[in-house]
């Protein structure tokens, strides 16, 4: 498999939740698990979008 991000051969990927690519460990920029199954995960170009940044921050636990 091949990173969409900086087209890399990769064995594992995570998946961008703003952009919607399978990227590479090394172009994941932050993750954080909101709940025990969902994990957020915003790549490198989406973190210098600020819209894409500030809608990761404020995403909180939902009850």
């Amino acid at each position: 498999m091949i990173c969409q991000r900086c087209h890399r051969n990769i064995h594992k990927y995570n998946t961008c939740n703003y952009c919607k690519r399978q990227i590479c460990i090394n172009c994941v920029k932050s993750s954080r698990r909101v709940s025990k199954v969902v994990r957020l995960v915003i790549c490198k170009d989406d973190w210098s979008k600020l819209s894409a940044r500030k809608a990761f921050k404020s995403t909180t636990k939902e009850s």
